[in-house]
């Protein structure tokens, strides 16, 4: 682009961002598949009533699935590698992941029924992360959210209730 004609270098530009367009919406179609399936997976265990914590290998086989399809992305030098802050930040989500989802089998095999155990840990994690949004950074609730959030807390608290 320093010696090449202005088109010349805007097409190169425009060809750059295009492709990383096109890297981000594979990655979340990927995203978007993958992240219902390790709750929809409990459900199919705890539903053949293999919910129990003594065979905890669902979830080393489904953290070290993730943690291989990122080495292969990384080793396919089609993602750079990530810096010490990236690595802290994925361990700590997957930390908080892991313990999420010893808390929904630990719930299951308690006896909590599946149609309580999902929607709280669902729709609890997203009210959480509004709340916190709203709270912590004063973002603005349009209506439509606000609608949401109440929903959301009346069922919360309707699930909570005893029969």
């Amino acid at each position: 682009c320093i010696r090449g004609s202005a088109a010349r270098c805007f097409r190169v530009v425009r060809n750059t961002a295009r492709r990383m367009l096109i890297m981000y919406q594979r990655c979340m179609i990927i995203a978007f598949i993958g992240n219902g399936l390790g709750a929809y997976g409990l459900r199919i265990l705890a539903g053949a009533g293999l919910g129990n914590l003594d065979g905890t290998q669902y979830l080393a086989l489904w953290y070290a699935a993730g943690l291989i399809l990122a080495f292969a992305a990384v080793a396919r030098r089609q993602m750079e590698r990530p810096t010490a802050k990236e690595l802290c930040i994925g361990l700590m989500m997957a930390l908080c992941s892991v313990f999420g989802q010893t808390g929904m089998v630990q719930a299951m095999s308690g006896g909590i029924p599946g149609y309580v155990v999902f929607p709280v840990a669902v729709g609890g994690g997203l009210l959480f992360v509004v709340m916190v949004g709203v709270f912590a950074f004063h973002e603005r609730v349009s209506f439509l959210l606000g609608l949401g959030v109440v929903s959301g807390l009346t069922s919360l608290i309707l699930l909570a209730l005893p029969n």
